[in-house]
């Protein structure tokens, strides 16, 4: 897969990239795979301050990682689990339409690993092999006793499995509106929503207008928010009560 991706990038953040051969397009911003991670998909979306004081009776929370790429979004949220206490039970959805990315990640010898901690190198190399269109792992919190499932599904997007009013949290990371379009449709962000709780949290890095129109027409209301460093800013959306 490294000779497919081509060379890899450093980020200004120290994290590696790389560029995907089939979308033309690399898979995170100049301002680093890692603090992309941090910075939008877990601290502006919420999600990290609503673990800390998640409840003990809540329902399971469903999070869509959308798409897997090198595995930075879904190992973000892995990690701020279980350094929460692993307060829920969590079911994690990955998406990715390449299959040798995902068996690149499970791989020991992946290459844009370089500079993880020893538990994001653990727990992406514990995914095992289902079939050729799913790869899953679990853990149990060794304080809570509650089970995180993480599950990728490998393929078109728009054919996922996505249960119903599950998905607590989405994050919709794919390539950009002009490159990878069919992923930011009105159809899309429709599937989106029946897979939907009523109070999802979606944020992404796109603010294009085409994203926009999309999520309003598919029945979703958003706010932008302040970016940082090299982009002004990133959307937050939620389902609309109107529709």
């Amino acid at each position: 897969m490294q000779e497919a991706l081509g060379y890899l990038v450093q980020t200004d953040d120290g994290s590696l990239t790389a560029c995907h051969p089939d979308y033309d397009e690399a898979f995170h911003s100049k301002q680093g795979a890692l603090t992309e991670a941090e910075s939008l998909y877990r601290d502006a979306s919420g999600f990290a301050e609503h673990m800390t004081r998640a409840a003990e009776d809540e329902a399971r929370w469903g999070v869509l990682d959308l798409g897997l790429g090198l595995g930075y979004n879904a190992l973000m949220t892995i990690e701020t689990w279980w350094r929460c206490g692993g307060p829920v039970d969590l079911e994690l959805i990955s998406l990715e339409h390449t299959a040798l990315l995902v068996k690149a990640l499970a791989d020991t010898a992946c290459e844009w690993k370089q500079g993880w901690s020893p538990e994001w190198r653990q727990w992406s190399q514990s995914l095992d092999c289902v079939d050729s269109t799913l790869w899953r792992a679990s853990w149990r919190h060794p304080q809570s006793g509650r089970e995180l499932k993480w599950q990728v599904q490998v393929g078109d997007a728009r054919q996922a499995n996505l249960p119903e009013a599950s998905l607590l949290y989405i994050w919709q990371d794919a390539f950009s509106p002009k490159k990878n379009p069919e992923l930011w449709t009105p159809e899309w962000f429709a599937k989106l929503r029946r897979a939907s709780r009523p109070d999802v949290c979606l944020v992404t890095y796109s603010v294009a207008r085409v994203v926009k129109d999309s999520l309003h027409e598919a029945g979703w209301e958003y706010r932008l928010l302040k970016a940082s460093q090299h982009k002004k800013q990133w959307l937050r959306a939620q389902l609309s009560a109107k529709v």
